[in-house]
């Protein structure tokens, strides 16, 4: 059995689905606009975001477990497990994804801070997951739940093995009063 669990993130959204009377938005606007992992020219950022609490920031890639990265092209990677070699996967050509190498024991790998949230508003977020491990490779899956405020609101299941972007995603409501949220992404 291999020991690692690759998958990768990108283009977190968190999109307002209503306009309530005080606040102001459009459907399909995305209000998480830290909700991407941004664009540069380095292949690999070398800055750690700070956005993985109990996981290691690592420019050398590919990232050991428990560690992650975030870079634009794997394919410019000297080195990566036998990996799928992918890009982001935005327009962006300079437009960078996370990469994770999951740990083995469940825990956060990613955090932040929503603000600026309607009260009283439905909301759909998602994410695009992409499994790295080539079909059969007998390895574990990567299966992530999401948590708003702490609390497990959705989870992916097993991420397949099937070499394409998967998106996932939930719809949820803000309560009376709440302005924000905190979102986390758990390796299960």
């Amino acid at each position: 059995m291999n020991k690692f669990i690759p998958f990768l993130l990108f283009a977190l959204l968190l999109i307002h689905r209503t306009t309530a009377q005080t606040c102001q938005g459009n459907f399909g606007e995305n209000i998480f606009l830290t909700g991407d992992f941004g664009t540069g020219a380095d292949n690999v950022l070398q800055t750690n975001p700070q956005i993985a609490p109990g996981y290691t920031y690592d420019v050398n890639v590919p990232p050991e477990d428990g560690s992650y990265v975030i870079t634009s092209d794997m394919n410019l990677w000297p080195f990566n497990f036998a990996w799928l070699e992918i890009t982001d996967n935005s327009d962006d050509p300079d437009g960078y994804m996370m990469v994770v190498n999951g740990s083995f024991a469940p825990g956060l790998f990613y955090e932040q801070e929503v603000t600026g949230l309607c009260d009283n508003t439905l909301y759909e977020f998602s994410a695009d997951v992409f499994n790295l491990v080539p079909p059969n490779s007998n390895i574990i899956k990567p299966n992530v739940s999401f948590l708003l405020d702490g609390v497990e609101v959705f989870s992916t299941g097993d991420v397949p093995e099937n070499g394409i972007w998967n998106n996932f995603g939930f719809t949820f409501v803000t309560e009376p009063g709440q302005n924000s949220l905190v979102l986390s992404l758990r390796n299960n």
